[in-house]
């Protein structure tokens, strides 16, 4: 079993962004990526569901891997290219989700990644 991790700084991220326009982002969009990340990175015996133009390999080292995704979030009027990213790390059974970003608010990616570097120091 995959056990989910979320950032307390992104927890703060989630709820601004559901206020906003993303309504539904954390049942909508988080909790059906953690359905695919389990099968995804299963510890045992993974299978590649999600489309390697959606999900791209940051960095990794010897401990764990960082990734990106376009989170999908049906139904709050957006087009496949305006979906946040989310940086998420993986290692073993753990998926620790750590920064969001969205192309509304115009986010610079070398910025959004040494953030998550950041966060995922405070996790692994």
């Amino acid at each position: 079993m995959i056990e989910f991790i979320y950032h307390d700084s992104l927890e703060r991220e989630i709820d601004r962004l559901e206020k906003n326009k993303l309504r539904g982002l954390r049942q909508n969009g988080f909790k059906r990526f953690e359905r695919l990340c389990a099968v995804q990175f299963h510890p045992t015996s993974p299978q590649q569901i999600i489309g390697p133009g959606k999900l791209h390999r940051v960095t990794q080292n010897d401990v764990w891997a960082m990734w990106k995704v376009e989170l999908i979030v049906p139904n709050v009027g957006l087009k496949p290219n305006q979906y946040p990213r989310v940086w998420f790390a993986h290692k073993g059974a753990i998926i620790a989700f750590l920064c969001i970003a969205t192309h509304m608010e115009n986010y610079d990616n070398a910025a959004m990644k040494q953030l998550a570097l950041e966060r995922v120091s405070s996790i692994f």
